[in-house]
């Protein structure tokens, strides 16, 4: 019998071939990748209210985001007066890919947290309150001398000194192992979910629909211009310029993009002043980033979270619940959050269950071959990493100390986290992705209970808070947005597989030691962020004392937070899947509870009105004409705030 092709008067289309990564922009991407690292740090050095330059709270990082831009000037330039250098779409893949790589892993509460947690139990301050539980923490995790720790905090010394780098080369050698098994292990995941992610399941990423823009057009072009795309870029840069302005000279006057709504709810009575705290606010980068989210996600989002103010409320009212910032008692939703995310990562382990299967029978297996020739990595090199990486890294917390089953349901909970998370950056991508109330140490203890611990087992379980405390970094997320791109623009995959891994060691090794180098110079105390870090460090002390000196078992009211949390969230993802049109989300759900929400609500109710009034009175091709509008949004409130941080620190306008 003659097949479909055979019979076709059209000639079967020939495979496209991926195209190859070019040294420039692997050496451009690098660049990229070590000046935003630094300049994340830098950030945190300078004064306070001066945004030099890079800001890393947001699921699009500024500094990936402003060396595309400032690519996509170059490419300007290059295409009108030396067309034949340049850069090309796959280019601008790699080039964004590796930068965006790099600055996750050294982001905000991601790296630059580790060694201010490490090293604040040996301050001379903390003799007291830390000093029985030193012992239990290893001399290769931190430098323990005094003559090496208290420079670190009062500054004006040089780090590139032979007895300071004698003393950190060991500590920075053993945590580079760490984070290179954990760079790999992510890695791994993401080869094992990418196809099914973004090929059969088709996820949007939402919040990289500008990078993705910006790529695929080689810089500005397509989406990325005209007269939308330059309204949008410019209505964000005149809002910011006033801001910045009305700061330094406030007679000019500026554009309110919301307010902290706590004075006017801690005056009213009770039991409404539970409404505390509250923020409102309509950032245009984050109007920008929600018009890309689903319609149900939009509304479950803001819905659920209203619902969680008004469970406060009447927690507050029955005398369940205290006032105060993240107050216990109902409705547990800390606890909610945990049951909520747990439910999602079950969800999402069931649906790719026999992906798992085939990926591991090919590991380890020579009869087993399935079709990777497109993936960053073949599966059986992804499964090996994947179970090399997780040992490793479960092996390095026993060895230093944490008992073998509080490690392992420490990184059980870890892996559900981040799995999960780089799932929603995929499917919704807020504006802001953080999980405050999330962290693993606080859910745990909560679930088990402390009794039966030994001290040194809680103290290196309680230091691991560096890492999870908010997770806005999400270095895996990242790599899988990386690959989304390069398949995009038909990069290499498995030459971008490889070269993610190099921005990740590369990122690492930048941040740790800008971080060290400034330290030393200005004072860990002298930080505009010196105090907020210092303050998670604080917390893991105090953790420990508590858990040591008054151990507890598990807390059955929070327990129970949990399975309702879970419970709610298998619910709506039943209810939304047997029924078309269902208005309620189990992420909107999830993300209504782990603290996300509290930036991200009055975005997604204004984005879900104006969103609904356009599909319904404009269609979708309403919808896709105003998208270079929000895209112009993005763009102006990412690179705006970095320009005027460069003008601040050139002419010293610090206030």
């Amino acid at each position: 019998m003659p097949t479909n092709a055979e019979t076709s008067s059209t000639p079967p289309k020939t495979p496209v071939q991926p195209v190859p990564i070019t040294a420039r922009a692997i050496t451009l991407g690098l660049i990229g990748a070590v000046q935003a690292c630094m300049l994340q740090v830098v950030t945190k050095v300078v004064p306070h209210n001066v945004m030099l330059p890079y800001q890393s709270v947001l699921t699009l990082l500024t500094g990936a985001i402003f060396w595309l831009f400032l690519m996509s000037l170059l490419n300007a330039l290059l295409r009108r007066y030396a067309p034949r250098h340049v850069l090309r779409p796959s280019e601008f893949a790699v080039i964004y890919g590796l930068t965006t790589v790099a600055a996750a892993i050294g982001a905000q509460d991601q790296l630059m947290q580790l060694f201010p947690m490490f090293v604040y139990p040996f301050r001379a301050s903390q003799n007291l309150e830390a000093g029985r539980y030193r012992p239990f923490i290893p001399q290769w995790l931190v430098p323990q001398d005094p003559s090496v720790v208290e420079p670190y905090y009062y500054g004006a010394t040089n780090f590139w000194q032979s007895h300071l780098l004698r003393a950190w080369v060991l500590p920075i050698s053993v945590w580079m192992l760490w984070l290179v098994a954990l760079g790999v292990t992510l890695w791994a995941w993401n080869v094992i979910l990418r196809h099914r992610w973004t090929e059969s399941d088709r996820l949007a990423f939402p919040c990289i629909q500008l990078p993705i823009e910006m790529c695929k057009e080689a810089g500005f072009g397509g989406a990325v211009s005209g007269k939308m795309f330059w309204t949008g870029f410019a209505i964000t840069t005149i809002i910011v310029s006033l801001d910045q302005i009305n700061k330094r000279f406030p007679a000019v006057p500026s554009v309110p993009l919301g307010f902290v709504a706590n004075p006017i709810l801690d005056a009213m009575p009770a039991p409404w002043k539970a409404l505390s705290p509250m923020t409102l606010t309509w950032e245009p980068i984050h109007l920008g980033i929600s018009y890309f989210i689903p319609m149900d996600i939009l509304f479950s989002g803001w819905f659920f979270y209203l619902f969680r103010k008004m469970e406060e409320v009447f927690g507050f009212s029955m005398g369940w619940r205290e006032l105060g910032w993240d107050a216990a008692g109902f409705p547990y939703t800390r606890s909610q959050a945990a049951g909520a995310w747990i439910a999602l990562f079950f969800l999402l382990v069931w649906a790719e269950r026999k992906q798992f299967q085939r990926v591991l029978r090919a590991a380890f297996s020579r009869r087993v071959t399935l079709e990777d020739a497109g993936e960053p990595a073949s599966y059986a090199t992804a499964a090996r990493c994947f179970m090399g990486g997780m040992l490793f890294l479960y092996g390095f917390s026993v060895y230093n100390g944490m008992s073998w089953w509080l490690a392992l349901i420490f990184y059980a909970f870890f892996w559900m986290l981040n799995v999960t998370m780089t799932r929603l950056y995929a499917q919704v991508g807020p504006p802001i992705l953080e999980l405050f109330f999330l962290d693993p140490q606080a859910t745990i203890t909560r679930a088990i209970g402390t009794m039966g611990h030994q001290p040194g087992s809680l103290t290196n379980f309680s230091l691991m808070y560096w890492y999870n405390r908010t997770d806005r970094g999400q270095p895996m997320a990242h790599q899988l947005a990386t690959f989304k791109i390069a398949q995009t623009t038909n990069t290499d995959m498995r030459g971008i597989g490889k070269w993610v891994l190099v921005a990740f060691v590369v990122g690492c090794v930048t941040c740790i030691l800008a971080s060290l180098h400034w330290a030393y110079r200005v004072g860990e105390d002298q930080w505009q962020e010196g105090g907020y870090k210092e303050a998670f460090s604080a917390v893991a002390l105090s953790r420990i004392q508590q858990w040591v000196t008054t151990p507890k078992g598990p807390v059955w009211s929070e327990v129970g937070g949990m399975m309702t949390g879970g419970i709610v969230a298998l619910t709506l993802a039943k209810l939304s899947y047997t029924f078309v049109g269902f208005p309620f989300h189990p992420i909107g759900y999830a993300l209504s509870v782990c603290y996300t929400m509290e930036y991200n609500w009055p975005a997604y109710m204004s984005v879900w009105m104006v969103k609904g009034l356009i599909l319904r009175y404009g269609g979708r091709s309403l919808y896709f004409r105003s998208v270079p509008l929000f895209l112009g949004l993005i763009l102006g409130g990412l690179v705006a705030p970095v320009l005027w941080g460069f003008v601040a620190y050139v002419f010293g306008w610090y206030i």
